[in-house]
């Protein structure tokens, strides 16, 4: 292969300067085989790296810049705008007029992603790169991967105008040929501030931020860390035109009903999320997403969403889904799993941008197991999700149950924090006060969970800021149990303070917790808890409240039992 670094080398800033002037630190790897021009894939990092996490020296399969040179594509990777040497660090600045504005924008259309735009463009004008490009990120990147496959052959201005992707100086047409996003989030509200609202079409959920979630306090906190001491943020003079800055600020501080809480969470949804990309001609470039069941920061939801809206919006594109547990934690991303995504990914946009035929498509599931040592569940294949799941279970109970802001345990809730704690780490299954619980037996054969428990309630709540946090266990004969699904729950209740305090309103609600893949051994029983706070995970409510629970029902979605006839 051959490298071509970029950034400062041996004193010169070889940085490329992107559509407005901001230098970018870039390199890029070439084949050392075949002739250029060369299919191209640019490599996105994830929130506070850098490009050298898409590089590496062996080829091992991996999605890097030597296993896919040794392919023969050309690999482009760089620092995002507001990261490392891309204007990221106070050195990076010094001397450099232009980094005045390179701030980072939080996968920006008109930024971020209008800079992997540029730089591929580039590429092409110099007869390096051929005009139908691949594109693969994670996480943050992983996100601007799935912006990119709505825009397709456009581009986002900064006024917001959409207009032609077209190389820079050549002009020469230019489209997103293939994308794998690895563990993104279509929409950044839905992923850190749940709501519990079944899965919608991508326009009722730019429409449904009324009421706002439950912030995941603990996610948006190491976010706020990683954007504060790895990288740029803006200037005071212009934090005030930031969506970043607002939703940072929204998210730590205010309240969920305030103004500038709502208005920061529409423009994250516009400019920030592949929700609010217009859907282009034809549906989006052909697209395989993997997402973690166990993923708690940006679970399956956010692919399915993706999928789903395209579906619905008429798309002949090609679409994979991969599903397991591989992603952020509680995530336990087992070598082989990795080691399978990344070779079935690898093969989707090889397929499609340097093979021309159809890629495999549909979903791939493969089933959570403990301890971390246990290989995971076969991998299941089928046409869609939905076609995975064969019958449910329901958990009821005859009489109403109160649960209370201050109800639950607070170790348990600790050992809870997904972003510090184990996934496999079974906890004491002693009832907590302040909680509504639902239980149904696994029975002799076990239960195959298959998607998110689906409830219905009724809700007498009284008091301001209610909120519901759901956590499905399986609970062990020995008095143990081990979490399934965790979510939470945005009620429209939502009075702020000068409401009376004393006041009952009743409301009749629907809410799904994020799915997972999961066997419940014979023997054990399937229960649904209902508590007040999970903090430190998601953000406690700012007021006090009780809620009435009555007429509950929870469906549990199951797959079919391993080696037996599908359920009915």
């Amino acid at each position: 292969m051959v490298f071509c670094p970029g950034g400062i080398v041996d004193g010169r800033d070889e940085r490329v300067p992107s559509f407005d002037g901001v230098p970018l630190d870039a390199d890029l790897t070439l084949p050392s085989t075949g002739r250029p021009p060369y299919p191209l894939i640019v490599l996105l990092h994830g929130l506070g790296g850098n490009k050298f996490e898409t590089e590496s020296t062996v080829a091992d399969g991996g999605l890097d810049n030597v296993s896919l040179a040794s392919q023969g594509w050309a690999v482009l990777s760089y620092s995002a705008r507001g990261f490392a040497g891309s204007c990221g660090t106070a050195t990076s600045r010094v001397d450099t007029p232009a980094c005045m504005r390179g701030w980072l924008h939080l996968a920006d259309q008109r930024y971020e992603v209008r800079d992997t735009q540029y730089l591929a463009g580039m590429l092409v004008d110099e007869g390096y790169a051929r005009p139908g490009i691949a594109v693969s990120g994670v996480s943050y990147g992983g996100a601007q991967a799935l912006e990119l496959a709505m825009l397709k052959n456009r581009t986002e201005l900064e006024n917001g105008r959409l207009v032609p992707f077209v190389s820079p100086r050549r002009h020469v047409p230019m489209r997103v040929a293939a994308v794998y996003a690895v563990w993104p989030w279509d929409d950044y509200v839905s992923a850190l501030m749940p709501n519990g609202r079944p899965l919608v079409q991508r326009h009722q959920a730019l429409a449904d931020r009324s009421p706002p979630g439950v912030v995941k306090q603990a996610w948006s906190s190491i976010l706020d860390r990683a954007e504060v001491d790895l990288g740029y943020l803006p200037p005071p003079k212009n934090a005030s035109t930031s969506a970043l800055v607002a939703w940072r600020r929204a998210a730590l501080t205010d309240k969920p009903s305030s103004p500038a809480f709502v208005r920061a969470l529409g423009r994250l949804q516009r400019f920030n999320s592949a929700i609010g990309v217009p859907a282009p001609k034809g549906g989006p470039a052909p697209t395989a997403i993997q997402s973690g069941f166990t993923d708690s920061l940006f679970p399956v939801s956010e692919a399915r969403r993706f999928a789903e809206a395209a579906k619905v919006e008429g798309s002949n594109s090609p679409l994979l889904l991969i599903f397991d547990d591989v992603g952020h934690p509680w995530a336990q991303n087992k070598v082989a799993d990795v080691a399978f995504n990344d070779a079935t990914g690898i093969d989707f946009l090889n397929a499609v941008v340097r093979q021309h035929r159809r890629p495999r498509t549909g979903v791939a599931v493969r089933a959570q197991t403990c301890p971390a040592s246990a290989p995971s569940g076969p991998t299941q294949w089928a046409r869609s999700f939905s076609t995975l799941i064969h019958g449910s279970v329901t958990l009821s109970a005859p009489g109403a149950q109160v649960v209370t802001s201050k109800g639950g345990s607070q170790v348990v809730a600790a050992a809870l924090n997904a972003t510090t704690e184990p996934l496999c780490d079974p906890l004491p299954a002693k009832p907590e006060p302040g909680t509504a619980r639902y239980a149904v037996s696994a029975g002799a054969n076990g239960l195959h969970v298959l998607g998110g428990v689906r409830v219905t309630a009724t809700l007498a709540i009284k008091g301001v800021e209610p909120e519901l946090v759901g956590r499905l266990w399986d609970v062990a004969p020995d008095g143990t149990r081990q979490i399934v699904e965790l979510g939470a729950f945005r009620p429209s209740t939502n009075r702020p303070e000068p409401t009376t305090r004393s006041a009952t309103v009743t409301e009749s609600v629907h809410f799904e917790l994020p799915a997972n893949d999961y066997d419940v051994p014979p023997g054990h029983r399937l229960e649904l808890e209902l508590v007040g706070s999970t903090a430190p995970f998601f953000r406690p409510s700012t007021g006090s409240f009780s809620i009435r629970v009555s007429k509950l029902r929870a469906t549990v979605p199951l797959a079919a039992p391993r080696g037996g006839p599908p359920r009915r």
